[in-house]
């Protein structure tokens, strides 16, 4: 019916907690019509969306929990329709802003008297290393 082949889903059944609930191991395998209905969501968020099994793991979860399953309700819209509605409006332009106040220049300082400080430990760095 979802068009998995068997294999595949005793692999989802390990994955995913909510094929597993209450099926014996080793029993004849039953799905119930919820568990169809999850094997296709399933599909879906793997083939279709390219969900990996960690993400579709939490998708199905959240939308389980919402009673998307049990209450009938169509599955959440996609992944790029969940986004489009949770980024915020654009901002309003900004008003130009004055430009910044400049410091008062620092006090001046010998240049020349640091410059030369500077050659010296050059050269002692120098001397030190012959």
């Amino acid at each position: 019916m979802a068009e998995v082949a068997p294999y595949v889903l005793r692999y989802w059944e390990t994955e995913f907690s909510a094929l597993s609930e209450g099926k014996d191991k080793g029993a004849t395998k039953l799905y119930t019509a919820r568990d169809v209905k999850i094997i296709s969501r399933i599909r879906e968020l793997l083939y279709d969306e390219g969900f990996t099994v960690a993400g579709a793991k939490k998708r199905l979860e959240a939308e389980i929990t919402e009673g998307r399953f049990d209450d009938g309700l169509a599955p959440a819209p996609p992944l790029a329709e969940q986004r489009k509605a949770e980024r915020p409006a654009p901002a309003a332009p900004r008003k130009a802003e004055p430009p910044p106040i400049k410091a008062p220049p620092a006090p001046d300082f010998d240049r020349r008297g640091v410059l030369r400080e500077l050659k010296e430990i050059v050269r002692l760095l120098d001397r030190g290393r012959k």
